[in-house]
Parts: structure tokens; sequence; C-alpha cells
């Protein structure tokens, strides 16, 4: 089932075209333009950031980011207000470019659901690479309002209507704290992507990833 909507994405909020509904998940489909917005951003924040960690964070200029990726400064100003938005925004456009790879899953079972949700999120990570992943840690720990945390982020929120699912079909013990497994869970992932930039890409993210959620979700499985 589809409809259409028209919302605008502005800091954090998420700007879609279609919306597609597949058994209680809500899988929004981005607009070619959409998408092409977002990795334009992406681009920029992972140029930035080689070159912030090559010459320094306060002897790069806009111009300097802005030559090297082949972009006007307008079109800079287009995507950020300045260089410290670059990498605090990145987490925002990994979440909205995850939320699209997983437009065209078909659901099989809750655990296989829980752990498809992850492991796609290992590959977004992966994809742009450690340096930037590390580089967005870095900015988290002084950040204000630490965007990581947001309940109402994508995965959250599939995460939590897939625990929830699963204790209705018996897939879960009935007395699973929804939002307790939701947090463990988003922090076992958490703690595998910073391992994974701290041994500097190696090994694989999604294969480690897969291996710690199953590890936590077969503490909660009924398996009589």
């Amino acid at each position: 089932m589809e409809n259409r909507s028209v919302l605008q994405y502005s800091r954090g909020r998420i700007s879609f075209g279609r919306k597609h509904i597949e058994r209680g998940y809500c899988v929004e489909k981005l607009t070619p333009r959409q998408r092409q917005g977002i990795e334009t951003k992406l681009k920029i924040t992972k140029i930035a950031t080689d070159l912030f960690k090559n010459k320094g964070f306060s002897d790069v200029t806009i111009r300097d980011i802005c030559e090297e990726a082949s972009i006007s400064v307008g079109t800079f100003y287009h995507h950020f207000v300045s260089k410290d938005e670059i990498v605090n925004t990145a987490y925002t456009q990994i979440d909205m470019l995850w939320d699209e790879r997983i437009s065209d899953y078909r659901s099989k079972n809750s655990e296989e659901d829980i752990l498809f949700l992850f492991e796609e999120a290992a590959d977004q990570v992966a994809g742009i690479g450690w340096e930037l992943a590390s580089q967005s840690y870095q900015q988290l720990l002084s950040a204000k309002n630490k965007y990581t945390f947001n309940p109402e982020r994508p995965i959250y929120k599939k995460v939590r209507k897939a625990i929830e699912s699963g204790i209705q079909e018996g897939t879960f013990h009935a007395d699973t704290d929804v939002l307790d497994l939701t947090d463990t869970l988003i922090r076992t992932s958490r703690s595998a992507i910073f391992d994974w930039c701290l041994r500097e890409g190696e090994p694989d993210l999604r294969s480690c990833m897969r291996h710690d959620i199953s590890l936590i979700l077969s503490n909660f499985c009924d398996c009589r």
C-alpha cells in the first residue's frame, strides 16, 4: 500500500515524496532529487572531513572544500550554514539513506527483520568509511543535542515495531520490555561501529553487527 505525502527536510526532519507501509513499518521512499541532494551533502561531508584530517579544522576554508568538491560556494551554503554543521548533520543524512535502502524489504520474521535492519545500517556506515564515522563520533561527544539518542530516528522506530511484532507472534518473551531491548540493541550496534572505527575499518562491519545483535536477541527469544 502506498500514499503520497509532502514533508519538508530541515535540520533533521525527513523529507519524502512516497511512503510504503508494510507490516506496520513506515518506510519513506525518496525522490531522485532528494536522494541526489543527500548524496551531494554526504560527498561534501566526506571531502571536508578528509581536508580537516590533513590540514586541521581551523586551516580549512569553505572555499577549500568547494574547490575540492567541485561545487560553488552557493551550493555549499544551500546544504550547510557553516563548517561546524558538516559533521554534525552526518547522522541525519546516513539515516535518510538507510531508510531508503530498506524500502523494498519484505518482512520474514521479527528476529530476521531486526537483524536485517542492523545489517543494512552497518552497510550504510561502512559505505561512508571509518574515517568519517570516527569524525562523527568525535563531534557527538561535544554536541549539545546528541541526535544518535533521538527516539524518533527511523532505526529506533522500526526496531521497536519489530520487537512489538515479535512479542505478539511469540518470537520474543511476553514480558520483554520493548523500550529497554530497543535501547540495548542500539547501544550494541553503536559499540560495534565504534570498535570497527578503532580497528580502522576491520573486520567486516555487517558480519560483526549480525553476530553481536544475534547474541542479544538470543536472550529474548522464546524457544519453547
